[in-house]
């Protein structure tokens, strides 16, 4: 390899060795279908990017289901001793809760959504390179991603029990949207460390999940994760799928070599 060309990439390993704390997810942001037992949580990140992205995070708030969804709910004196408190919106344009008494047999359903909003789960925090969002990568070089620090909430697998209804959910793969078209269905991926650049600070492509660019470019990189939360009680059960977004800027530079001629 020539010089020029081994000081640029030893120079961007350093950046990358340098660049040691991950950008931190913003608070989730959750809309439902239930007509289509879907969920998209969101962490609000802002759009922008190269060709082929389509912004930042969803939008929405936490919901809970409407109390349209319990016919036979009554606010006080529950006709019978095993009927169950819940909370529900007066309108879906209306954030404010209201307690309910509800029977659990004919609200089984309801209750999973119920227990899926209770269960607060949290986009997932993005690791790629460079691990700092203030340093720039470069055309060529491959960006590895992976789940960093996964926990209950944000990878699984999670669980609740409440009201009669038994709701497991965990992560099921994560798909990659790079900003410039590309889209890639991983695992949690392989973290990388700065002790894996190479003797000449080459950064070598991720073993299970990583992607290379190859023009310049400020890109909106999206990690949505896959969720299946399988749910039962009183006699039914079902699953509700969950896509879980955060996303993280990143921008990719070209590294320039200058060829001096000796006299």
């Amino acid at each position: 390899m020539p010089v020029t060309s081994r000081v640029a990439a030893w120079l961007l390993g350093v950046f990358l060795m340098l660049a040691a704390l991950p950008a931190s997810p913003a608070a989730a942001e959750v809309g439902c279908d239930k007509s289509a037992e879907y969920c998209e949580i969101g962490d609000g990140g802002d759009g922008g990017g190269g060709p082929g992205d389509k912004g930042g995070g969803g939008e929405g708030t936490p919901q809970v289901p409407l109390c349209s969804s319990f016919t036979r709910g009554v606010p006080d004196n529950p006709p019978e001793p095993d009927w169950i408190y819940i909370e529900c919106r007066l309108s879906a344009t209306d954030g404010d809760t209201i307690g309910l008494w509800v029977p659990p047999r004919e609200s089984a359903e309801q209750l999973a959504w119920l227990a899926i909003a209770r269960l607060q789960l949290k986009p997932v925090e993005i690791g790629l390179t460079p691990l700092d969002p203030d340093v720039m990568t470069a055309v060529g070089i491959p960006v590895w991603l992976w789940v960093d620090n996964p926990t209950r909430t944000s990878w699984g697998p999670a669980s609740i029990r409440a009201g009669g209804i038994s709701l497991d959910a965990h992560v099921e793969s994560v798909t990659w949207t790079m900003g410039d078209g590309a889209r890639l269905s991983c695992g949690r991926g392989t973290p990388w460390r700065p002790s894996m650049v190479d003797r000449d600070g080459m950064v070598g492509e991720s073993p299970t999940c990583g992607h290379v660019y190859q023009q310049q470019g400020r890109y909106a990189v999206r990690a949505s994760a896959h969720w299946v939360a399988e749910w039962r009680g009183y006699g039914e059960s079902g699953t509700i799928r969950l896509d879980v977004n955060s996303t993280r800027q990143l921008r990719v530079g070209e590294i320039q070599v200058i060829v001096t001629r000796g006299r």
